[in-house]
């Protein structure tokens, strides 16, 4: 039935509504307030400052567009909504439980719960062959499952590896001291929401299963906005004079490689036509408007 879908993703529509306007308000205050709003070490507070101009001026218009392309049953559109949501979870997870308290917290809550409850919403009604079609594209295929693995396997031999040796040396690890966070927030979020899904998605692939060409269209899409938030959080460290930026070539790498991935996923599904079984946004919207009364 025409807009079938589409009414059934209206809850996670408004919420995406919510979370973007939420999104705008906080990282704009972030990235000019930065001194009146951030309580942290001038390093997370000038890491925040380069997340935030990250967010205000790329993630919140790449989710509008995704949720409005994705309205309109385009199936990149629905990959790039995706993916910003969980980029938006993702992120916004860091400043709800790792950034000093400060007058934007509950903001912080609404920015991760918002797209939270929006994935929780939308993936049961979500066919994973939607973001297979498109036919299987060897290069694609094997560059999604390179970046997936090189980023999964990367992050979690590297916080798996610090904490294991802290065991041997007795002493808190370096990045968590610099961080004035009390514990691993990085490692722990990065352990949970980043390396499992991105295993999966490789290995999904490998195996030519539909849900891994889902899952590598979500990392790949968050993974490279993040990394650019990442790049561009370090430059403004050492603009700030409280960084080396000696990670700096590391964020831009995996940012190229990151878009390329997603860049040619997003190509793949742009030949796969319509989602199955939506109409137009106006057609959704006047199903939903039937189906109510």
């Amino acid at each position: 039935m025409p807009g079938a879908v589409q009414r059934g993703l209206q809850p996670a529509y408004r919420l995406t509504v919510l979370a973007a306007a939420a999104m705008a308000v906080v990282s704009a205050g972030g990235a000019f307030g930065t001194d009146w709003l951030y309580r942290d070490n001038p390093l997370i507070r000038a890491t925040f400052q380069g997340q935030d101009l990250v967010t205000l001026f790329v993630a919140v218009p790449l989710l509008v567009a995704g949720l409005v392309l994705e309205r309109r049953g385009s199936t990149p559109g629905r990959a790039l909504w995706l993916g910003m949501l969980f980029y938006s979870m993702y992120g916004y997870l860091f400043y709800a439980v790792g950034a000093a308290f400060n007058a934007f917290f509950l903001l912080y809550v609404a920015c991760f719960g918002l797209p939270l409850y929006a994935l929780l919403l939308a993936v049961p009604r979500i066919d994973p062959a939607d973001l297979a079609a498109g036919g299987d594209s060897p290069v694609t295929r094997v560059i999604a499952i390179g970046y997936q693995l090189v980023v999964a396997a990367g992050l979690g031999l590297l916080w798996t590896g610090i904490s294991v040796a802290s065991l041997f040396t007795g002493e808190v690890p370096a990045p968590i001291v610099a961080s004035g966070h009390p514990t691993g927030v990085v490692f722990a979020i990065d352990l949970v929401f980043i390396v499992p899904p991105m295993l999966i998605g490789g290995v999904a692939l490998i195996r030519r299963r539909a849900v891994g060409w889902t899952l590598a269209a979500v990392m790949g899409i968050n993974g490279t906005v993040y990394t650019l938030s990442l790049a561009v959080g370090s430059a403004a460290t050492v603009r700030a004079g409280v960084g080396t930026g000696a990670e700096l070539p590391i964020w831009v790498g995996l940012t190229a490689f990151g878009a390329v991935t997603a860049g040619l996923l997003l190509a793949r599904l742009g030949g796969a036509g319509t989602i199955p079984g939506t109409g137009s946004l106006a057609t959704g919207e006047a199903a939903e408007s039937t189906h109510d009364r």
